[in-house]
């Protein structure tokens, strides 16, 4: 029975060492980066509730070291808020004091730099070369970019750098019309991107097309922003059949070893 007991412990142990190591491949670092519109256009209440949104939504997302979290803040140039950083319990709360204590510095809406300035500072990550990362912009704005020529093409640099996706809530009424959500959706990526409905929370994973979600008023982006990082960080079940059949290499030689010992 001694013998029967260390296989039974040995097949076991090899499994679960086998599904960590598949676990390790399976759920690379996912890195999230936030630009926050702080132009003039955007009140101090209204970017308050910018940020208790995005930290909410942080809020529900994994700690465990598979998330990165890159933010910044931009209006006629760029404020770093969050270099990049490995989300977990001990990092969070620092993250979130960072986001909500930073100035909000007003002026002009310089979509472009503030891509260009995310793309820099993930790009620049030590976990952007790893293999199987994602990366995926998230832009937050009320107005229309000083130049959306700019905007375009920063948003193409980023793609051709290595960003995955970069996804966009349009909010409030300055930017509900169809030429400015058509616009929006220009800078998105990658394609097919679209529009989505007003204050959507069906969210689709922006890494199989790109989106565009209208939000009526910054009241409402909370629940958006939620799904949104939910949407990016789960964009497959982990693969279950690679699973299920290491369980049933460890359960066919406990029935062998059992075989063997009658």
């Amino acid at each position: 029975m001694g013998i029967l007991r260390r296989g039974v412990a040995s097949l076991l142990a090899g499994a679960a060492l086998a599904l960590t190591s598949l676990g390790a491949w399976a759920v690379p670092v996912t890195q999230l980066g936030f630009a926050l519109d702080a132009s003039g256009s955007v009140s101090s209440s209204n970017y308050n509730l910018l940020r208790s949104g995005l930290n909410a939504a942080l809020a529900g997302l994994p700690v465990d070291g598979t998330i990165e979290i890159t933010v910044l803040s931009y209006s006629s140039g760029n404020l770093t808020v969050v270099a990049p950083t490995i989300l977990t319990a001990a990092t969070l709360p620092t993250i979130q004091a960072a986001i909500t204590s930073h100035s909000k510095s007003g002026g002009g809406t310089n979509t472009g730099g503030a891509i260009s300035g995310l793309t820099a500072l993930m790009t620049g990550s030590a976990n952007f070369a790893d293999a199987g990362t994602k990366s995926i912009i998230n832009l937050a704005t009320d107005g229309f970019p000083n130049s959306q020529a700019a905007a375009v093409t920063a948003a193409a640099a980023a793609a051709v750098a290595g960003i995955d996706a970069l996804s966009i809530e349009a909010i409030g009424s300055g930017v509900s019309s169809a030429s400015a959500l058509n616009d929006l959706k220009a800078i998105a990526f990658p394609g097919p991107a679209t529009i989505l409905a007003v204050n959507s929370t069906s969210i689709p994973n922006p890494i199989g097309g790109s989106w565009v979600v209208p939000v009526s008023d910054f009241n409402a982006l909370a629940p958006v922003l939620a799904a949104k990082v939910q949407a990016a960080v789960n964009p497959n079940p982990v693969p279950e059949p690679a699973s299920l059949a290491l369980f049933g290499v460890a359960l066919a030689g406990l029935a062998a070893t059992r075989r063997r010992s009658k």
